[in-house]
């Protein structure tokens, strides 16, 4: 899946806006532009009242069963060198439901953590 519509990029930002710690959520965003490495949102509850953001890698790829296995996903989803060295995978996770693995172009995150800074 990719996000491409002006309403999945508002979604994203806005639910990166309503962290605890705005600033902290932008830093970690910085750190996943420079290093390439995926983010997740959590959704703990059918309701999705309980969300969590995770930002490390490592966590990540042990909830999606071992770096193979995100390797494989990221294979999928990028098909040649130009997409893998532009692209980073957001994942949204459920503890009620299916998992969702979404391609997002560096660019998107970068439009998203200035337009977050500027609201700061």
């Amino acid at each position: 899946m990719n996000l491409n519509s002006e309403q999945e990029k508002r979604s994203l930002k806005d639910s990166l806006r309503n962290t605890e710690n705005l600033q902290e959520t932008l830093e970690c965003l910085e750190q996943i532009l420079i290093n390439r490495t995926p983010f997740a949102l959590y959704v703990a509850t059918a309701d999705r009242s309980d969300c969590t953001w995770i930002f490390n890698a490592d966590l990540i790829y042990g909830m999606l069963g071992g770096k193979n296995k995100f390797d494989n996903i990221s294979d999928s989803l990028f098909t040649t060198e130009e997409e893998r060295a532009t692209g980073i995978i957001f994942f949204i996770f459920k503890k009620v439901g299916p998992l969702y693995s979404i391609r997002v172009d560096v660019e998107i995150i970068d439009e998203i953590i200035n337009e977050l800074y500027d609201e700061l």
